[in-house]
């Protein structure tokens, strides 16, 4: 990309060829529904392309992209009824892995949506963009609207669950 220029073409079918994966995943485990994290990925993309101009030169065309997509897929459950989510299926992740591998892989992320299903969707969301999209709790409570307490609140009771979650399928395993 061109320093001082706005993302090309060029640059946005690149980000999207090693990126977009990643993109999804991160909408897939906020609104559990694959087609509202294909529509947000959709979404994201086109609104970077619109607001390309908008790029800082500085930043990272993909880290920007995947800020644009985390706030579609938040767009998209504030638009849909509760209780409308279907349970995440998988990850998509493009890697060769032996089949061992794969299935414990697969085994995991199930076990993890089926915990990440158990909690509120308010304790999901902040799990998920405090602890896996590595943002700031200030950055989530404006957001969400939500006040500092309550966001620390829902991350602190989301990985209490979780926790206890994962060890009781932890030793059902064993």
């Amino acid at each position: 990309m061109t320093i001082g220029a706005s993302p090309t073409q060029t640059d946005f079918h690149e980000a999207i060829s090693s990126r977009s994966d990643r993109w999804y995943s991160a909408c897939l485990k906020i609104t559990r529904n694959p087609d509202m994290a294909a529509d947000a990925v959709q979404d994201a993309l086109l609104n970077a392309w619109n607001k390309r101009h908008q790029f800082e030169k500085n930043a990272r065309l993909d880290t920007w992209i995947h800020s644009i997509a985390i706030n579609a897929a938040l767009n998209q459950i504030r638009k849909s009824k509760p209780g409308v989510f279907e349970p995440l299926e998988s990850d998509v992740e493009d890697c060769i892995e032996e089949p061992r591998q794969i299935l414990e892989d697969y085994e995991l992320e199930d076990s993890l949506a089926a915990a990440l299903a158990r909690l509120t969707d308010v304790e999901r969301v902040c799990f998920v963009l405090k602890h896996l999209e590595q943002w700031r709790v200030k950055e989530i409570c404006e957001e969400l609207s939500l006040n500092e307490g309550r966001v620390k609140q829902a991350v602190f009771r989301a990985v209490k669950k979780l926790r206890i979650s994962m060890q009781s399928m932890q030793d059902d395993k064993q």
